[in-house]
C-alpha cells in the first residue's frame, strides 16, 4: 500500500512537468493576409513587377497559410480578384490577371476595405498573424477615408501594413511610412527590378515578424 501511495504522488509530481515541458514549444502562428495593389494608370509601367512580387510572396506561404488579393484605383474600380485562399494556384491566376485602369486612386479607402474584408473572413483568428501588404506610389487623390481612422482600425484589428512604395516617377514615402510605422508594420521603396527581387524576400520574412 505505501508503494502504491509513493507511486501516485511520484506521478503527480512527474506530469505536470511534462505538460510544462510540451508546451514551452511555441506553435508557429499561420498567416491570413491580403495583397492591396495599385492598379491606377501610374503602375502601367511597373505591372510585371508586381506582379513577380506578388507571386513570390504568395509562393513562400506555408500549407496553413491564406491570403486574398484586392486591386483598386477608385472606389468604383476596386474589387476583391480573389476571395481568403490557401490555394496559391489561385492567387497566381488572379494576380497575373491584373491590369492597369484610368482613374485617380484611392489609397486609403481600399485599405479600409481589405481590413473591414480580413476580420470578416478570417477563422480562428487568435492563431493567426493578421497583415496587409499594400503596393502603391502613395499618391492619394480620390478617396474619403482618413488616415488617422484607417491606422486605428488596423491597430483594432491587430493588422499590420506593410507597403511596397513603387513608382516610375515619385513616391509619396511620407504617406506610406505613416500607414506602416502606425501599425507595426514596416516600408520597402525598390526602385529597380533587382530592387524588387530583394524586397520580395524581405516582405515574406516580415509577414512572419523576422
Amino acid at each position: 500500500m505505501q508503494k502504491i501511495v509513493l507511486f501516485v504522488l511520484l506521478l503527480l509530481l512527474v506530469c505536470p512537468a511534462l505538460t510544462l515541458s510540451q508546451g514551452s514549444g511555441s506553435k508557429a502562428h499561420s498567416l491570413s493576409y491580403g495583397f492591396v495593389v495599385d492598379n491606377s494608370g501610374s503602375f502601367r509601367l511597373l505591372m510585371d513587377r508586381v506582379i513577380k512580387l506578388v507571386n513570390f510572396v504568395a509562393d513562400k506561404n506555408a500549407d496553413d497559410d491564406e491570403a486574398f488579393l484586392l486591386t483598386f484605383v477608385d472606389p468604383q474600380k476596386t474589387r476583391v480578384r480573389q476571395e481568403l485562399t490557401s490555394n496559391k494556384a489561385e492567387l497566381r491566376e488572379a494576380t497575373e490577371n491584373m491590369y492597369v485602369e484610368g482613374g485617380l486612386s484611392s489609397i486609403l479607402d481600399a485599405v479600409r476595405l481589405s481590413i473591414d474584408y480580413l476580420t470578416a473572413n478570417v477563422q480562428n483568428r487568435a492563431d493567426k498573424k493578421l497583415a496587409l501588404i499594400l503596393v502603391s506610389d502613395g499618391d492619394e487623390a480620390a478617396g474619403l477615408a482618413k488616415m488617422e481612422t484607417v491606422v486605428m482600425a488596423a491597430k483594432e484589428a491587430n493588422i499590420r501594413i506593410i507597403v511596397v512604395g513603387m513608382s516610375d516617377e515619385k513616391v509619396n514615402s511620407k504617406f506610406l511610412d505613416r500607414l506602416a510605422k502606425g501599425t507595426g508594420g514596416i516600408a520597402f521603396y525598390p526602385r529597380t527590378p533587382k530592387d524588387t527581387e530583394a524586397v520580395a524576400e524581405s516582405v515574406a520574412a516580415a509577414l512572419r515578424g523576422k
